[in-house]
């Protein structure tokens, strides 16, 4: 049993490098189609090794997916806003960098996270029952809150229209990936078409090396209580979260990605809780979980926790390399050959997946980001794209 288990670990890795590295791939999709071939799997391997497969590749995904993001320019749900601070680092041929502060965010927040378990599950099971009718309540407080400190009128133009492209696109179920060509338009391709306007060329990038400073336990700390934050409030993902953390706290652009990266590690870890604690999963890789485990309790909780930190673990330890390799290739290639080319990937990966639909969604998208780059205002705005989609599900 225990060697069936490390086999699935180191697995999952490997799914997990998969899924960060390729553009339009997420670890919520291959643990969809895991599920939809369970019986198979059942039939040779044990629950308990499926489940700690995906766990391990959820895990792997989030210290690295910030990869595709900072260098290509291809954002998932969780990544899209570290598109900005890691891209405005890659010019400054600190890529590398970039990447490494994501992983040492997710890595220090997951040992958090794990280490505050207990008053983790106590919230879950006495507090989120006291608060779960008026959630809806609390993110339009925020979402006001947001707007009215921006005091610019493009800010919430671009709110709502990003909102209503995002509402109609994710009721749109012919699209089976909808969020690839929605995000990809608003955080990838616009970003990348204005690059080629600007004859934008990467220097060689530095190796990396992250200092930590003091302020690093804070964002720790911070990371952690937003990850929380996001599974209290189904719907808000690590972007919005983020969105939210960075009005009440000092951040340049490494203290973002260190934060970011911490949002969606200890957001991933405390979905694992939401399932123990309520049996409600806040991640589509634990509803795969949920879904192939007959129970899910006290022991499985901790056999899958100890499993995250040694997936975390390695996934520290292979940041530096892939990303080293990553710029390697970067410095090698012409920037606007790479930026068409991966406009060219995008535009394939999103007819592939969703169509002449997809497509339609991808350039609406595109001109929204361009407009808002445009007009000037903060990219986070764009995030309406999921923030309203939320509020119409809780307030109507």
């Amino acid at each position: 049993m225990l060697g069936e288990i490390f086999i699935a670990t180191f697995a999952g890795v490997l799914l997990g490098l998969m899924a960060a590295l390729m553009p339009g791939i997420h670890s919520n999709t291959i643990s969809a189609m895991m599920l939809a071939i369970s019986p198979l799997l059942l039939s040779y391997f044990s629950p308990i090794a499926i489940a700690a497969a995906i766990i391990s590749m959820g895990v792997c995904q989030s210290f690295l997916d910030c990869i595709p993001s900072i260098f290509l320019g291809a954002p998932e749900a969780d990544t899209a806003l570290s598109v900005l601070p890691g891209h405005k680092l890659l010019l400054e041929g600190k890529g590398c960098e970039a990447i490494l502060l994501s992983a040492s965010g997710c890595f220090f927040a997951l040992l958090f996270s794990v280490a505050a378990i207990m008053p983790t599950i106590w919230l879950f099971t006495f507090v989120y029952p006291l608060i779960k009718d008026y959630i809806g309540w609390m993110i339009l407080a925020v979402v006001i809150y947001l707007l009215a400190k921006e005091k610019k009128l493009w800010a919430v133009i671009i709110f709502l229209a990003s909102g209503i492209l995002g509402y109609f696109t994710l009721e749109m179920h012919v699209l089976k990936e909808p969020l690839m060509p929605l995000l990809s338009g608003l955080f990838g391709t616009s970003m990348l078409l204005l690059s080629l306007e600007t004859s934008t060329k990467i220097p060689k990038q530095s190796p990396p090396s992250v200092e930590l400073k003091k302020d690093s336990i804070m964002h720790t700390i911070t990371a952690s209580l937003t990850g929380w934050l996001c599974a209290f409030m189904p719907g808000l993902g690590p972007s919005q979260g983020a969105i939210l953390t960075s009005q009440f706290t000092k951040t340049d652009s490494k203290s973002f990605l260190f934060l970011m990266g911490g949002i969606g590690a200890a957001n991933f870890v405390v979905s694992l809780v939401t399932l123990y604690a309520i049996g409600k999963a806040r991640n589509g890789a634990v509803v795969a979980v949920s879904q192939i485990m007959e129970s899910f309790g006290g022991i499985e909780l901790f056999l899958l926790m100890s499993i995250s930190l040694l997936v975390g673990g390695i996934s520290m330890l292979i940041a530096s390399p892939i990303s080293r390799a990553f710029a390697g290739i970067v410095a090698k290639v012409n920037y606007s050959i790479l930026c068409m080319g991966v406009i060219a990937i995008i535009i394939c990966g999103v007819l592939a997946l969703s169509g002449i639909f997809g497509l339609l969604v991808l350039f609406a998208s595109t001109s929204l980001g361009i407009a808002a780059n445009i007009s000037g205002i903060r990219k986070s705005n764009m995030m309406g794209c999921l923030l309203v989609p939320v509020l119409i599900y809780f307030m109507i």
